[in-house]
């Protein structure tokens, strides 16, 4: 009976998609330069609290979420 449970506390450890190392909150992950975008703006608000020209701005940045917004870029908003 305990080979099993720790037979599936295995499982469940390393079947984990998302590597933890990269999440530095429950909406930020480590940003991708590498990410190309559009010069569309189309400004957000992201889970930063930071204005981005769009979301893939706001992505490229490491941002999970956000919502469109009125405010300029680089300014504060409120997620």
């Amino acid at each position: 009976m305990k080979k099993l449970i720790l037979l599936l506390l295995l499982i469940a450890f390393f079947s984990c998609s998302e590597k933890e190392d990269d999440v530095i909150g429950d909406c930020f992950v480590s940003p991708n330069p590498e990410i190309i975008c559009t010069k569309e703006y189309k400004p957000v608000c992201a889970c930063n609290d930071l204005v981005y020209s769009n979301s893939c701005e706001a992505e490229k940045a490491g941002n999970r979420k956000w919502k469109l917004t009125n405010r300029d870029s680089g300014e504060k908003c409120s997620y």
